[in-house]
């Protein structure tokens, strides 16, 4: 039973991309915005948006650029 529903959300939903994709685009999306705006890094709503399509490439940018070396700062 739990078998066929984790498989269920791996199968292609709307525009043809999973659900766990959408859910993980969404969750690492809100993640950025919220470090982001705490932070005060400028356009918190562009690197969200970057997040939710195509995070791959701007998650990695976004912790590399805001995030290293953020403790000592701090």
């Amino acid at each position: 039973m739990q078998e066929s529903y984790f498989n269920s959300l791996l199968e292609a939903g709307p525009f043809g991309i999973s659900y766990f994709n959408w859910i993980l685009s969404l969750s690492l999306a809100y993640f950025v915005h919220n470090d982001a705006r705490n932070h005060n890094v400028p356009h918190a709503a562009w690197w969200a948006l970057g997040t939710f399509l195509a995070w791959i490439i701007f998650l990695p940018l976004y912790l590399f650029s805001h995030v290293r070396g953020r403790k000592g700062k701090e």
